[in-house]
């Protein structure tokens, strides 16, 4: 049950961490209210950058592991 919620709690952080900056995005009309946001459609593209949110995701998952094998190999050693 704890992978579970641990595999959970990391997904739902990794999606928010993602999304974050295209929610942060201000796509209401202007102050004119025409409602013309400008742009030819297609994907959203706030002009955020993610690459340090990224970064810092890949790492903690990188901790992770490195915990995860350690603790096995010192469990396995404690009862050999």
């Amino acid at each position: 049950m704890k992978r579970v919620l641990a595999v959970t709690a990391t997904a739902v952080m990794t999606v928010l961490m993602t999304a974050a900056t295209a929610l942060a995005g201000d796509y209401g009309p202007g102050p004119e209210g025409d409602g013309d946001v400008g742009g030819v459609g297609g994907t959203a593209f706030t002009g955020g950058d993610i690459t340090t949110g990224a970064i810092v995701a890949f790492a903690l998952v990188a901790i992770g592991v490195v915990a995860l094998v350690v603790a096995r190999r010192s469990a396995v050693k404690s009862t050999a």
